[in-house]
């Protein structure tokens, strides 16, 4: 018996999340300056504040050494800084730039155009539905994936 993939909630989030991520590479190309993953990291840092390179790494589900040559790229360009973290020398803080702040207004933009293609033709209150329901699929799963 074949699975049904498109009954699957696990393929689905999955899936839209791929589409949404290619389709923000192919509008970013011509507005913003970074890569997908970097925007990403920026979106964290504006979300979660100052973090340290580990957590960081962590919400980017990359491994530590991914990330540090992902900041180290960003911090050249101006985008983050990395100062170190004055209550244990042996880590290092990232820091939005004020180029980086500018720059996450226009993503936030490529962002809500990509919203607006993949909600075409739902009314505003089925956007809330589905903005509320996916909120409470997040809450349940950090309740148990961050502990």
């Amino acid at each position: 018996m074949p699975i049904e993939l498109e009954k699957r909630f696990g393929f689905l989030i999955s899936d839209v999340g791929r589409l949404c991520g290619k389709r923000f590479d192919d509008l970013a190309k011509s507005s913003v300056e970074l890569t997908r993953a970097q925007c990403r990291a920026l979106a964290y840092l504006s979300r979660f504040g100052n973090v340290n390179q580990a957590r960081l790494a962590d919400l980017l589900e990359v491994a530590p050494i991914s990330a540090g040559r992902l900041l180290d790229r960003m911090e050249e360009g101006g985008w983050v800084e990395r100062p170190a973290n004055p209550n244990d020398r042996r880590e290092r803080q990232v820091l939005l730039t004020e180029k980086a702040e500018k720059t996450l207004d226009t993503a936030r933009r490529v962002g809500d155009e990509i919203a607006a293609e993949a909600l075409a033709g739902f009314s505003a209150e089925e956007i809330e539905q589905l903005i509320s329901m996916l909120r409470r699929v997040r809450t349940n799963l950090s309740s148990i994936v961050d502990q």
